[in-house]
């Protein structure tokens, strides 16, 4: 735990940053490092890894500030709950072992909460960065509204200061989940707690490049999400208007599944399965019909075979 100068608490609350983290080598570092030097007096960071076999053992165990386990579990959402329930702090920071904080970002997100005592969940703008580190686009976050949460995920996952309550009175994230489990998470939390967006900062960077489950497995993503909104369609906080919005979201997701699987099986030359999951796109949402975008996939996957045939008969 970061102590410096044996802060006040009454004025520097606790803040519990969990990273869970798997064979994350070599970016855990710039991870560890980005929490560490914080400006923040008073901060205890803890790494629940998976029992990683890339040298991230002997990593943690140089870091005598870390409180971290390394043992095998069920996977990144059980790491996640693990370090939930071992955090003390007033204020939690869920950072992911390939993302990495701005500087002053503890600060701000403290003296956010303190100034708004109504607020539950803040979170900010974000920054896209490469594997080398670059900045490849910066992701502007939106206000909060639960009809546009239902369609995207407005909160930005590195960027989530949440307080205590929020995580005690929740059972975390759900386990069964793999790839929406933070956009899942914010979905239930809504309907109890208050998400404020902070415009105009940047409290995180977000890395996306091959390797990570962001750039590797969009379908995943849309499918996940497709059979949450299935069971959360029937929550009996919302009326009939918002689970009408629930339906139309899910099939929007379904949509998005299969024109991702579209694009996958045209670039693996399965044009039978191509043309299937452009079908199902769309019997998911008939308005489909009338976007160009569908179309313009649709074109380009049938042109590339074709550009592809002829680069094969020019070649010596």
């Amino acid at each position: 735990m970061n102590s410096k100068n044996n802060p006040d608490t009454e004025y520097y609350p606790l803040v519990s940053i969990v990273t869970p983290s798997y064979n994350a080598m070599p970016y855990i570092r710039d991870n560890i490092e980005s929490v560490h030097s914080q400006d923040y007096p008073n901060i205890e960071h803890i790494v629940i890894d998976g029992g990683s076999s890339n040298g991230t053992r002997d990593l943690l165990g140089t870091y005598p500030h870390l409180v971290w386990i390394s043992e095998p579990d069920r996977g990144q959402s059980h790491a996640l709950n693990k370090g939930f329930r071992r955090a003390r702090g007033e204020i939690i920071g869920w950072l992911n072992a390939d993302d990495t904080y701005r500087p002053g970002a503890v600060a701000h997100a403290v003296l956010y909460f303190q100034e708004h005592p109504e607020a539950d969940i803040v979170y900010t703008d974000v920054q896209v960065i490469n594997e080398n580190d670059q900045p490849v686009r910066l992701v502007i976050g939106e206000p909060f509204l639960l009809d546009t949460l239902l369609f995207k995920n407005i909160v930005k996952q590195p960027t989530v200061f949440m307080r205590r309550t929020v995580v005690d009175q929740s059972a975390g994230v759900r386990e069964d989940l793999h790839y929406v489990m933070d956009h899942e998470f914010w979905l239930l939390a809504c309907l109890s707690f208050n998400l404020h967006y902070i415009p105009g900062t940047i409290f995180a960077n977000f890395r996306f490049c091959k390797g990570t489950k962001s750039h590797d497995r969009s379908s995943a993503f849309h499918r996940e999400w497709a059979k949450v909104l299935d069971t959360f369609q029937d929550h009996p906080d919302l009326d009939e208007n918002a689970q009408m919005k629930v339906k139309l979201a899910k099939h929007r997701a379904w949509r998005q599944y299969y024109l991702s699987r579209m694009a996958q099986s045209s670039n693996n030359r399965e044009y039978f399965e191509m043309i299937s999951n452009f079908i199902k796109a769309l019997s998911c949402e008939r308005r489909s019909l009338f976007q160009g975008d569908v179309w313009f996939l649709l074109l380009r996957a049938l042109v590339k075979p074709r550009i592809r045939s002829l680069d094969e008969r020019s070649t010596p």
